[in-house]
């Protein structure tokens, strides 16, 4: 019975450890993306089928100048380029712009935009003086 406890909480640990390697892991290539322009991050839970996280790079008018996909149900998966949405207008970016990239990443690519108008939403209120500041 002792064997069975240390092995559950050896393998709690490890999941812990892991879980804290990828997110360090999307934090510094959020941070090599954020270089380049403002980034929208998308993503679209798995539940059954393996979860899908986008990375949306855009410059000052909301084009995509660089986009990638991550694909996958383990800590070891890894971000892919997307080239389909490069020079598209994030704001714009309808099911139809997303049309073989799959369920998921299409999933993802819709909360990235919704996100992204979401924060334009605030920064207008913003500079109405209806919003106290808006969060980071």
């Amino acid at each position: 019975m002792g064997g069975m406890i240390l092995l559950a909480a050896s393998m709690w640990v490890l999941q812990l450890v892991l879980g804290l390697w990828q997110f360090q892991r999307f934090n510094a290539h959020v941070k090599t993306l954020r270089r380049l322009g403002r980034v929208a991050i998308g993503k679209a839970k798995g539940g059954f089928r393996s979860g899908a996280v986008v990375l949306i790079c855009i410059n000052d008018a909301g084009k995509i100048i660089y986009s990638e996909k991550m694909l996958g149900r383990t800590v070891f998966a890894a971000f892919q380029e997307m080239p389909e949405l490069n020079n598209k207008f994030l704001p714009m970016i309808s099911v139809q712009d997303c049309e073989g990239l799959g369920k998921q990443v299409t999933t993802a690519v819709l909360n990235a935009r919704q996100d992204y108008e979401n924060y334009q939403e605030l920064q207008a209120e913003h500079k109405n003086g209806d919003v106290a500041a808006i969060p980071n």
